[in-house]
């Protein structure tokens, strides 16, 4: 069997554990506090009132039991890529080109509430409009990706570091003006606007797959690893229901729903009207940045990567000689996240990337089955999943009802977006063949005509 379809006799010998927990936790809390709680709590408390923070618990729960398998996936595949590496290695080719593109759409679509979310806080501050604003990020994201310049490591903990600040200044500050009269009805919209809203929260929980992604190079995995996802988890859930409670506090749900910056317009409520707006409008505008800069970057490498591994058209993993920037996947996914900003919809695209992006935990989860059936007992990774026959059904239980959340927008355009790459990547296939099939008949032909 090879080391493809067999992840226990991989090398893991390449890599060196070195992250202790402090630094796994950073990379967890760093990696999910970015743009979204800045633009998503607007929107979900648009859908579920101030049962909003009922939202965000489910939402908490939900990331907690995808990533407990996710971590034990990631102790058996020392490999790059994630949930597309896991899922390609255990089901195959075919099954690894859908994951792939599920994925890659699930970072295109969302990019629309990070790059909107920048140009409606840069609104607050310039006066631009939040679709040229957005568009102005994209562009200036393309160039620096195009010249291989990336964000350092010490800028991007910097950034952080602010979003962390501002946001713990907005809670604490705004805490005691909390109207509890804002809070009443509780449940607006009913449970489905609550379990809708959900799925706004998962995305805003985005970012603790990257603490099991790093699972074999953390010390002591099976004490590290588990710890580090709950610590990550637990303090952006704290974080992210202060921030919450704070928002629905100050400012009625209905109002918090259909602004395009949210904590702005909470902020208005009891830092005044002029200053306050404007520091956190100034923080979410760096933070935004930094984010939507970091998801071109992810969906130019994942185009990047399938176009070398033969699964998308070979041009897109064209790399510049003298910049080392895969240029062609840059420009491709530059222009398609223009595209999802001129919808102008944070609703839309948080929808749509919301269903891709709960559908990239299935394909994991049925790999981490399939493992579990084929290796028995006999296989012990560093971190096994506690309790598998309660935590996995849940887990696919809470993907499904996340899924279900993103509504029939949400459904219909990413079951389409599915459809068109699987088209695509059927026709290929058959025009391979059919090429493959010529030339060897071609070549038998002129075999027979110089034989004597």
């Amino acid at each position: 069997m090879s080391t493809e379809n067999n992840p226990d006799k991989l090398d893991r010998a390449q890599l060196r554990r070195a992250l202790g927990l402090r630094e796994t936790v950073a990379l967890g809390v760093g990696g999910t506090i970015g743009g979204g709680i800045f633009v998503l709590v607007g929107a979900a408390a648009g859908q579920a009132g101030p049962a909003v923070l009922l939202s965000f618990a489910l939402a908490f729960l939900a990331s907690l039991l995808i990533a407990l398998p996710y971590a034990e996936l990631a102790c058996r595949y020392p490999l790059a890529g994630g949930g597309y590496a896991f899922t390609r290695a255990v089901f195959g080719r075919d099954w690894g080109f859908l994951m792939g593109w599920g994925y890659w759409g699930a970072y295109i679509f969302a990019s629309g509430y990070v790059t909107l979310g920048f140009g409606g806080y840069l609104n607050i501050i310039t006066g631009i409009p939040v679709v040229v604003g957005a568009l102005a990020l994209v562009t200036v994201s393309t160039a620096i990706n195009l010249v291989g310049v990336r964000i350092s490591g010490r800028v991007q903990t910097i950034v952080v570091l602010l979003a962390i600040g501002a946001l713990l200044g907005f809670a604490l500050t705004g805490l005691p003006h909390v109207q509890p009269s804002n809070l009443s009805p509780f449940f607006p919209q009913g449970v489905s606007g609550v379990i809708a809203a959900a799925l706004l929260a998962f995305l805003a929980f985005g970012g603790f797959d990257m603490v099991a992604a790093a699972g074999e190079e953390v010390t002591r995995p099976e004490h590290n690893l588990p710890l580090a996802i709950l610590l990550t988890l637990g303090s952006v859930l704290g974080l992210y229901l202060l921030v919450t409670c704070v928002a629905v506090g100050v400012l009625p749900w209905n109002q918090l729903g259909v602004s395009h910056a949210p904590l702005s317009n909470a902020a208005a409520r009891f830092l005044g009207s002029v200053n306050g707006p404007k520091l956190i409008a100034l923080a979410a505008v760096f933070t935004t940045a930094a984010t939507g800069n970091a998801v071109l970057v992810v969906s130019s490498r994942i185009a990047f990567a399938m176009a070398r591994d033969g699964l998308l058209p070979g041009v897109l993993s064209r790399v510049h000689k003298s910049t080392s920037a895969p240029w062609m996947a840059v420009l491709l996914n530059g222009a398609l996240l223009a595209l999802v900003a001129l919808t102008g919809s944070v609703a839309f695209a948080a929808a749509v990337g919301g269903f891709l992006y709960v559908l990239n935990f299935i394909f994991p989860l049925a790999a981490f089955v399939v493992l579990r059936r084929r290796n028995g007992g006999q296989v012990k990774p560093s971190f096994r999943t506690p309790v598998p026959h309660l935590v996995l059904p849940l887990a696919f239980a809470a993907s499904l009802v996340l899924l279900v959340a993103s509504g029939k927008t949400g459904i219909l355009v990413g079951l389409t977006w599915l459809t068109v790459g699987l088209v695509g990547y059927w026709t290929a296939q058959i025009f391979r063949k059919s090429f493959k099939n010529h030339g060897s008949k071609a070549e038998l032909n002129e075999i027979r005509e110089i034989s004597p």
